[in-house]
């Protein structure tokens, strides 16, 4: 199996223009913030993002497919169409940043059984803080992270972090893979 990232993706990303004058989580300001929404609004382009992704998990035991809502979990549900179109059925769950208390109450957006195996995805690993948080909430449900992938690693430390974990993190590109993305901040 082939796991070098399809020839053409990263110009199909960039096409989309994804990378902005934008804030991080904790209020930082970057000149190339990665807007993943641009990305997985594109079916072509997902599609193919969530292709890539399945092909570097189907080989993997594990039970279900998450993200954090909303980009996290966009991609999530992609991935796990990607691994049903290629023979493998593993179910997709959304992880809330705060439990619900109505309808299927908690961080899952449905339940599954005590100690499974998730594979977490996200559009992009910048601190690790999101990717920590789900990983400390799954198991916190007793559950099992198998890795966890992204669309782009901004390799501003989410893989030491996660590392720090016992959760390895791996990522179909690098924020230099997109070298010329940078735009000028105002």
């Amino acid at each position: 199996m082939s796991t070098a990232v399809p020839e053409g993706l990263a110009a199909a990303v960039m096409a989309l223009r994804p990378f902005v004058n934008g804030r991080r989580e904790n209020g930082e300001l970057l000149a190339d913030y990665f807007d993943g929404h641009r990305v997985l609004g594109d079916p072509a382009v997902l599609s193919a993002l969530a292709d890539a992704l399945a092909e570097r998990i189907a080989g993997l035991d594990v039970d279900c497919v998450a993200g954090e809502a909303v980009a996290g979990s966009s991609l999530a549900t992609a991935v796990s169409l990607a691994l049903y179109r290629g023979g493998r059925d593993v179910p997709v769950r959304a992880l809330r940043r705060d439990p619900k208390h109505r309808g299927v109450p908690g961080v899952l957006s449905a339940q599954v059984p005590e100690s499974s195996r998730f594979v977490l995805v996200d559009d992009v690993a910048g601190t690790g803080a999101c990717l920590e948080r789900s990983v400390r909430r799954l198991r916190e449900l007793r559950h099992e992270i198998v890795g966890a992938w992204v669309i782009v690693d901004r390799q501003d430390g989410a893989a030491a972090r996660l590392e720090g974990l016992g959760v390895r993190l791996s990522a179909l590109f690098t924020l230099n893979d997109f070298s010329t993305a940078r735009t000028p901040l105002p």
